[in-house]
């Protein structure tokens, strides 16, 4: 049994499932030869990498090494343990998973994950019922009814009260059996030392709540807005193992069927913009958390859909998250377009005052291209009226233009400046192609420069990140790749070669295999991976398994791969003695050096021998 789910349901789990048919839910693939490739849905890639073998069902992407089955796709992509993958995936077939008779508590971690999301989903039920349903809420409702929050809303994200009491929501969990570690741990509650003491604290006091959701509607944090003068205004849960700001969206969890229905997520920088919004009839609509959109962030939305609207504050802190927001959506490869708010408003607040049908139809329907925006935005650092400063941003302007892929967008926005400003087309492409020049030139440099220091980047190979440093470690891949196929073969390698492999990693993928097939196992590499364990040895035997190999390997062969393993111990006495000779003779020590350069041809005599 792994993970406490019986080995029985994980086998039924993958019998189940096709990779291929889950793995295109997020990833779009194209077969070529009798694998799937695909841009990697893990790392930021522009030429995919990212291969899907049906026959094994497994997957590899050959730029960032992530590899395994279709469980495995699972726990990457929605960040799930391996129980949670195999539940979740379970509870989508209609498999039943029968629910653990007695607590384990060897698997620590699992034991803390449980409890954290008990206590996590029990705060977010307290606050909401206090919110709703006491005296202390009081404070909360006047200001959500001033904030024209319906109580739909409030019902369908759960939003709640934390009332001003330091162990409120520590005494309520305690009673229940929560220990202080365990709600520490989480970020519901935090200490300080008082002498030899540690006491405890309600993380949250006398805020409005809304909760965090995974992706899977599961609470894994709080946001609370401070009601009155406690600052910081926003407080967000720290990151826990179950939380990490920078890995997930507010609301995506409710967001997700309709940004794929409609093929465009709304990205917000509140919590309040995105609640608005909903009651406005945006349902497609999500917000970071507190922080600038990260890298993981962006790739969650390109995940779901290739377009995406930036809907951030007029002010110039959300102008600047735009642009970076801009930047990173583009490297993933979205269409981004920006809603333009009027001076002085957010979102939330435009549709107080001008209503739902003005948002939709004024401000999202009239989202300006990414390079309009940009233009905009220059326009915003120049005094237009004056002479010098238009001859700044025009020349400003079209160096944004000479960065556009295309030709015709290039004439487009030309076109544009042209009849903005009374301008010549003419001229102006002439100061494309000396815009251009520049770039071109820029880029020449650039790359130049990093040549020494990149050069070793190209090619690289999964063994810590470099290619194999020798024809022997070749060779031990070449060993474990065709061992994952034949039994025949792992049984000859442990018989000639046993544990000798020289690369650690070749070493424990040897004893693996040599166990697994001591169990009458099948010559099935799918089936080997699924029983590793640890990361990095299913992403190595992941990237093995993809590789093209005759179907049969000649004893001949064996044995030169074996000779070339067993030589580099010598070898390494050969490059030690020969370093000594070196010195020895520099010392102007000539008997000693011709003793070591005897003992190095005996050595390289020894490498001619076959075993």
């Amino acid at each position: 049994m792994k993970g406490r789910i019986p080995d029985e349901v994980i086998d039924q789990v993958r019998k189940e499932y096709d990779i291929v048919d889950v793995i295109e839910q997020t990833v779009s693939l194209k077969k070529s030869g009798k694998n799937y490739f695909g841009l990697c849905p893990f790392h930021s890639e522009k030429t995919p990498s990212f291969s899907v073998a049906p026959d094994k069902q497994i997957f590899y992407c050959f730029g960032c090494g992530k590899g395994g089955d279709v469980i495995k796709f699972v726990m990457e992509l929605e960040q799930y343990t391996f129980v949670e993958a195999v539940t979740h995936l379970a509870e989508q077939a209609g498999i039943p998973v029968p629910k653990p008779v007695a607590e384990d508590l060897s698997d620590e971690e699992e034991q803390m994950r449980r409890q954290m999301r008990k206590a996590l989903d029990l705060a977010a039920k307290l606050y909401h019922y206090v919110l709703l349903s006491t005296k202390y809420g009081r404070i909360a409702r006047e200001y959500l009814k001033q904030r024209e929050i319906q109580p739909e809303a409030v019902k369908e994200f759960q939003l709640g009260y934390a009332p001003s009491s330091f162990q409120f929501l520590l005494s309520f969990l305690k009673k229940r059996g929560f220990s202080e570690e365990i709600l520490e741990k989480v970020g519901l509650i935090t200490s300080r030392e008082q002498g030899y003491t540690k006491k405890y604290y309600d993380r949250f006091r006398h805020r409005l709540m809304f909760p965090i959701h995974d992706a899977q509607g599961k609470v894994i944090g709080f946001g609370g807005r401070a009601l009155g003068d406690g600052q910081p205004k926003y407080l967000n849960s720290p990151d826990t193992i179950l939380f990490h700001k920078r890995n997930h969206l507010y609301n995506l969890h409710r967001a997700r069927s309709h940004i794929r229905k409609h093929s465009k997520a709304v990205l917000f920088e509140g919590y309040m913009d995105v609640i608005s919004a909903w009651q406005a009839g945006v349902l497609n609509g999500v917000a970071t958390l507190g922080t600038a959109l990260s890298e993981t962030q962006a790739r969650i939305l390109k995940r779901n859909s290739d377009h995406v609207i930036l809907s951030y504050d007029s002010d110039e802190a959300g102008q600047n998250a735009a642009f970076r927001g801009i930047e990173l959506l583009k490297n993933e490869g979205c269409t981004v377009k920006v809603a333009q708010m009027p001076v002085g408003l957010d979102p939330d607040e435009y549709i107080r005052r001008f209503g739902k049908t003005a948002f939709k139809e004024e401000i999202l329907a009239a989202a300006m291209p990414l390079t309009a925006f940009k233009l905009e935005i220059l326009k915003k650092k120049y005094d237009l009226q004056d002479e010098d400063e238009r001859m700044k941003y025009l020349a400003e302007a079209v160096g944004v233009i000479a960065g556009l892929p295309q030709a015709i967008e290039q004439d487009h926005y030309l076109r544009r400046l042209a009849g903005e400003f009374h301008l010549s087309l003419d001229a102006l492409k002439d100061e494309l192609r000396k815009a251009k020049r520049i770039k071109q030139k820029s880029k020449r440099d650039k790359d130049g420069s990093k040549w020494n220091n990149g050069y070793q980047e190209i090619g690289k190979h999964l063994i810590g990140g470099a290619q194999p440093r020798s024809i022997a470690e070749k060779s031990e891949m070449y060993l474990i790749a065709h061992m994952m196929r034949s039994r025949s073969v792992t049984e000859w390698v442990k018989t000639h070669l046993g544990a000798d492999f020289n690369t650690e990693i070749y070493a424990v993928l040897a004893a693996y295999l040599y166990s697994y097939y001591d169990r009458d196992s099948p010559e099935d590499p799918g089936a080997f991976i699924r029983t590793l364990t640890d990361p990095e040895l299913e992403s190595v035997a992941a990237k093995l398994a993809f590789m093209e190999l005759p179907d049969e390997i000649s004893e001949k062969e064996l044995r030169d791969c074996v000779h070339h393993i067993r030589d580099v111990p010598l070898l390494k006495q050969i490059e030690e003695k020969e370093r000594q000779i070196e010195q020895l003779s520099r010392a102007d020590e000539p008997v000693k050096a011709a003793k070591l350069l005897k003992e190095v041809t005996q050595l390289r005599n020894q490498l001619h021998m076959r075993i």
